[in-house]
């Protein structure tokens, strides 16, 4: 069976950003739908996002021990995440854990000419471990005001802003904002 976690459309413009838009419709709770059901869902996300290889993702697939737990951690990642960009100034102290723990997990080495961090083997963590390492680089490189909400109250995802001025609304302009314009016309011509 295809996961649906692995057919996302990708609009956030990062993949950590589509990570935390793994949740839809976050602003409508009769319509929210998590599409990180259990851990080949986290596995197919990855492969998608490009977080993971193909040959990843297959050898992932056949990990069974401990999942839920970390398909749990991951969860309360994107929690922080959407946290981190949405509410008030302070950051969750799950984020700074788990770098910390994926940072254990990585070791400096030299391969041609270049000094890297690389990992010393894949194991179950590794998804979410990645994860959190491009999220700490995207978290400290980049202000949170490009990190914006869709205006579309319902949808909720989010999006990195790269647009020239810094105006962008929506998640997709074909999709969410298409939807407001039309709104905003029903309510024009209903008068």
């Amino acid at each position: 069976m295809v996961s649906a976690a692995g057919e996302l459309d990708m609009r956030g413009g990062h993949p950590v950003v589509d990570f935390v838009n793994t949740v839809a419709w976050r602003g409508d709770s009769a319509r929210q739908i998590d599409y990180l059901v259990d851990y080949p869902d986290l596995v197919a996300w990855c492969r998608l996002a490009k977080v993971l290889t193909a040959a990843e993702a297959r050898q992932l697939t056949t990990v069974g021990a401990a999942t839920q737990r970390i398909l749990d951690d991951g969860k309360r990642l994107r929690e922080a995440l959407h946290a981190a960009w949405t509410d008030g100034n302070d950051l969750d102290e799950v984020i700074a854990t788990m770098y910390r723990g994926a940072m254990r997990e990585r070791r400096l080495r030299i391969a041609d000419d270049r000094i890297m961090w690389t990992e010393d083997e894949l194991t179950s963590r590794t998804p979410v471990y990645r994860i959190v390492v491009s999220a700490v680089e995207l978290l400290t490189r980049t202000p949170r005001s490009r990190v914006k909400r869709c205006d579309d109250a319902a949808c909720g995802w989010l999006f990195l802003d790269s647009s020239h001025r810094q105006n962008r609304r929506w998640c997709s302009a074909a999709d969410c904002g298409n939807r407001e314009r039309a709104r905003r016309h029903y309510q024009r011509n209903r008068r």
